[in-house]
């Protein structure tokens, strides 16, 4: 779908929306009104009244069993009123109303004049015993006062359940995404939605996001379990509801600086020492990660164009992060610098256009800049990449309706369009042909770590997601119905470009120099233009209720969802390797047709609104967008294999062309070890298999232990179906020769395979498919509590207990793959641990306008290694690269032969990867991380203005954790050895100015 395209739908819906979506916040208040004698009422009307709507009052009547319930309700402080002839008027105040919690109510009307009135204050409910949804809301005051990064994925890492693929620091990782995931679901599962509208993106089959304005949310709502009917996805699914301006000026100004200066220096003898007792010594660090400066800055603006009719929002934000690399170094000495920022701005209309019908719509644009993309080890000068996009767009239109007390309809429009473009630093590139592009190639340390001369490649990406949704909800007080659709659709092209077309690869462990030692070369199918998939539609209807019987809640839905997507046709020129290139089309890459059942229900167990046990069973189908059709693309970017590489020039550039014969004149690189078809076809081949699912269920019981503290235990257990697989089918079992080798770590004996010669060398033929015995099972236990202690003061926190084991036992082409295979039962004694994470957060306003405020994590380690699932190398956190000339290390256990050559000349493959450790078994250090903030408010004008300075302290306690690894290879001068560490203490100063 073309850009202007989707600027009529926009603008469409802004002139007239004309189709019934879901509810925005989802928040409602609900209950049952009795008499004295305990007979229901009904009949009764029901007032909501807030500042938070636009059209002020929102009202129903109870049912025949004296049921109510105010839906679609946005967060914020009600006032509700019970009213009916012959009985007093009830009102109950300062209600207070989460994003996506039912706040049950119930009450009792006496015998009076509708005239007299009766005006109660008491505790909110936190309980909900309506939904069995796991939610965690943080609202405006948590995400100010509580010290953060203040991204989504910031925000997340302080829920119970939400983990975090690398920790954040202060928001030194806020440039870069650092993904969250819950329950085994990966990244790409979870649903990102401002005002109840998806605004996900379509890169990585959704898992990319845009970077979020924090302060457009007055609340963000984290949601990891019960997912009911009107959302696919069962990952994180995360809500935020904006700010929509008011009836008066308001507005906000916050900044914050955070100067390396000031830094704590955290690079320990530890981590300085290495790891002299491995062989070959692993070298310790001697510059660490730190940040040369943070600075965040935003400010907000509110403006009631016309009162209670016409509102105006504004936002706009400015956040840098500038950091040093651990161990990037250039030639003068100073250590590389990763310098970023983020510029956004966005502007908001809210219109009650009449007193049933409300208009709103946003559009918000970001623009980022990266100026070395790099880890330890590059060359700061030569390998990094510049990120000179990409520009993320969000936008939104919604129309909302009551039809009547009972019938709400609504329906929007909302998109996220992304603009990549990332490329070598200047002058790195070379002109195609010219012997300094020959020259030019990327230069990878195997052993010792590193890169330089250039980086891997140079490309663009244009992924651009469109969204259309609808909802009819009809409520009769016992009755919540609702159904609706959601529609996405867009397109994701690519262009690619790089040196030389290949990345040259060393193994210098024997000379402990890098770039020494020419092992290996990884060729590309580069140049790439303008290629791209389409995601024809992701497709979901679906119906729900919830019906409230007494004191059980039953939430019953059912989706229906059809995905296709395809292959757009594309042209791109010959390379190095690779002639001219046309394709057509393909088509149903893949074409789905899923149910996905959803069930749950609740029970009040004292019907007093304070105590609820919850069960859920769901269907959740896995989210995808173009990343199926993007493996079949003939002209997707693909790199082959590691072919050997002999430099016999000795002039360290990678020579030959392909279909030499290795080791002849002008012949460097071994080109039978490269598939027949590689750069003109997919080397894949799509098994039409069916989609992966996952049946999750869950139990939790929930209690409010104290007024406004709520405790509560749960279980979480996934088990995922229709798990794929990948096979050569060109190989099979009798292609393989058993050999016995020794583990270098223990002594013990390893039975590993040896692939012919023969073998090798036919055609490519890769079966995409699904295993029926690949199995996932998960399992978590969590108990929690949230504390609303009063004036302003919250706490919450919890501890959560998971684990996750694979079963992937189908290797008809590689029996290497089966050492680790079944996680249930492994070998050589080992288990995959539970991984315990705590989390604790909150924040006070002690006397003198002082508020205190802080958070505490403790988390199992960053997983390290080759994950489940690589098609190339077995799953592992310790392995051993086995190449034709590698020796057995001098301090090998008897009765391994130290020094000896492992496998020797017969080895058919450049490297054959053996599992040492299986995977989650080792990881990195536990990131313990304290971060605490002290601000002080001064009010001036009557109160109208305040202004809060603070100043912060981000992980108080400096620890020296190490995040990542160069490598897990073992026997290596890079095994193990740190890639970046947490940062060291981050000291700060920031202030808060509202008005």
């Amino acid at each position: 779908m073309s850009g202007r395209l989707a600027g009529y739908l926009f603008a469409a819906l802004v002139c007239a929306a004309l189709v019934p979506t879901a509810a925005s916040a989802q928040s409602a208040i609900g209950g049952v009104v009795k008499d004295t004698s305990g007979a229901v009422l009904p009949g009764v009307t029901v007032e909501a009244s807030s500042d938070v709507l636009i059209e002020k009052i929102r009202s129903v009547f109870t049912d025949a069993s004296g049921q109510y319930k105010l839906v679609d309700l946005r967060p914020g402080l009600y006032t509700v009123t019970f009213s009916l002839t012959g009985f007093q008027t009830l009102k109950r105040e300062q209600v207070e109303v989460p994003a996506d919690f039912t706040s049950v109510i119930n009450v009792e009307l006496r015998v009076g004049a509708i005239e007299e009135s009766v005006t109660v204050s008491a505790s909110s409910p936190v309980v909900d015993v309506q939904n069995a949804s796991h939610m965690s809301v943080l609202n405006r005051d948590a995400m100010d006062e509580i010290p953060t990064g203040r991204t989504i994925q910031g925000l997340g890492q302080l829920i119970v359940g939400v983990n975090l693929s690398l920790p954040d620091t202060a928001g030194a990782r806020g440039m870069q995404q650092t993904y969250m995931s819950t329950h085994g679901q990966s990244a790409a599962n979870n649903t990102v939605m401002v005002d109840g509208m998806m605004v996900n993106g379509l890169m990585s089959d959704g898992a990319v996001q845009s970077y979020f304005n924090d302060q457009m949310s007055q609340e963000v709502a984290y949601q990891t379990s019960g997912i009911g009917a009107e959302t696919s996805a069962g990952g994180v699914r995360l809500n935020m509801i904006p700010k929509e301006g008011g009836n008066r000026f308001s507005g906000s100004f916050a900044g914050a600086y955070r100067p390396g200066e000031w830094q704590g220096d955290n690079l320990s003898d530890r981590l300085k020492a290495g790891h002299s007792d491995f062989v070959p010594a692993v070298p310790g660090l001697t510059l660490g990660n730190a940040t040369n400066r943070i600075m965040d800055f935003t400010a907000d603006e509110g403006v009631p164009v016309m009162s209670n009719t016409l509102w105006f929002y504004t936002s706009a934000r400015y956040f840098s992060v500038n950091s040093f690399i651990a161990q990037a170094q250039r030639p003068d000495g100073s250590q590389g610098v990763e310098d970023q920022f983020i510029e956004s701005a966005l502007v908001r209309l809210t219109w009650q256009i009449s007193p049933k019908n409300e208009f709103s719509a946003y559009d918000d644009e970001i623009d980022k800049y990266r100026g070395h993309d790099m880890q330890a080890l590059y060359d700061p000068d030569t390998a990094a990449t510049v990120w000179n996009s990409p520009a993320y767009h969000t936008n939104q239109a919604k129309w909302t309706s009551t039809v009547s007390s009972r019938l709400m309809v609504d329906a929007g429009f909302s998109s996220n369009l992304e603009y990549y473009t990332n490329e070598y630093r200047p002058g790195v590139a070379k002109l195609r042909g010219a012997a300094d592009w020959f020259g030019g190639a990327s230069r990878s340390e195997l052993d010792l770590g590193g890169r330089k001369t250039a980086a891997t490649v140079q490309l663009a990406h244009n992924p651009a997601r469109y969204n259309l949704q609808a909802s009819a909800t009809y409520v009769t007080g016992s009755h919540n119905f609702k159904v609706g659709f959601q529609r996405t659709w867009g397109t994701f092209t690519h262009s690619y470009d790089a040196n030389a077309d290949l990345t040259q690869q060393y193994r210098s462990n024997s000379t402990g120099v890098p770039y020494t030692v020419p092992n290996s070369v990884v060729i590309r199918n580069t140049p790439l233009t303008n290629f791209g998939e389409r995601l024809n539609y992701d497709l979901g209807i679906f119906a729900q209720d919830a019906w409230t019987l007494h004191r059980l809640t039953i939430n019953a839905g059912i989706r229906w969802e059809a995905l296709n997507a395809q292959v757009l046709a594309g042209d791109s020129p010959a390379g190095r390797w690779v002639p001219a290139r046309h394709f057509d089309a393909i088509e149903n890459l893949p074409d789905w047709r899923d149910w996905a059942p959803r069930f749950a229900a609740v029970y009040d167990v004292r019907g007093n609104a304070k105590t609820a046990l919850k069960f859920s069973l769901n269907r959740y189908n896995q989210q995808r967008t173009t990343g199926i059709a993007d493996g079949y693309n003939p002209l997707v970017s693909a790199t082959s294999a590691s072919l050997a590489w002999t430099d016999l020039n000795k002039d360290d550039i990678a020579q030959g062309t392909r279909g030499c014969v290795y080791l002849t004149s002008d012949c460097e690189i071994n080109f039978a070890q490269l598939a027949s078809n590689f750069g003109t076809a997919s080397l894949n081949r799509y098994g039409n298999f069916p989609r992966t699912w996952n049946l999750e269920s869950a139990v939790e019981l929930q209690h409010e232990l104290l007024p406004r503290l709520s405790v509560s235990g749960a279980w979480f257990h996934g088990n995922f179906h229709n798990l794929t697989a990948t096979y050569h089918t060109e190989w099979t079992q009798a292609d393989y020769t058993p050999i016995q080798i020794f583990n270098p770590m223990t002594g013990t004996p390893i039975t590993v395979y040896n692939r012919s010669a023969a073998a090798n060398s036919r055609p490519a033929d890769i079966l995409d498919t699904f295993d029926p015995a690949r199995t996932r099972i998960y399992n978590s236990y969590s108990s929690e509590f949230r504390w609303r202690i009063g004036r302003g003061a919250q706490m919450f926190g919890g501890l959560s207990v998971e684990r996750e084991l694979n079963v992937n036992c189908t290797a008809p082409d590689n029996p290497n793959f089966l050492r680790f295979c079944d996680e249930r039962h492994l070998e050589d004694g080992f288990s995959i641990p539970w991984r315990k994470n705590l989390r604790l957060a909150g924040s006070y306003p002690a006397p003198w306008g002082i508020t205190l405020s802080g958070s505490l994590q403790s988390n199992r380690g960053v997983a390290i290694g080759t994950v489940p699932g690589s098609t190339t190398t077995p799953p592992n956190s310790a392995s051993y690269a086995v190449g034709a000339t590698t020796r057995y290390p001098s301090n090998c256990p008897s009765p391994c032969p130290a020094g000896a050559l492992v496998i020797g000349p017969s080895l058919t493959v450049t490297t054959l990867t053996v599992p040492l450790v299986p995977y989650l078994v080792n990881v990195a250090d536990r990131i313990n991380q304290l971060d605490v903030k002290a601000s002080k408010t001064f009010r001036m004008m009557n109160g109208r203005v305040s202004i809060s300075p603070s100043v912060e302290a981000f992980n108080l306690i400096n620890p020296d954790q190490i995040v990542s690894v160069v490598s897990t290879s073992y026997a290596t001068a890079s095994y193990l050895r740190p890639n970046s560490i947490v940062q060291g203490r981050i000291i700060g100063l920031g202030i808060q100015t509202r008005w």
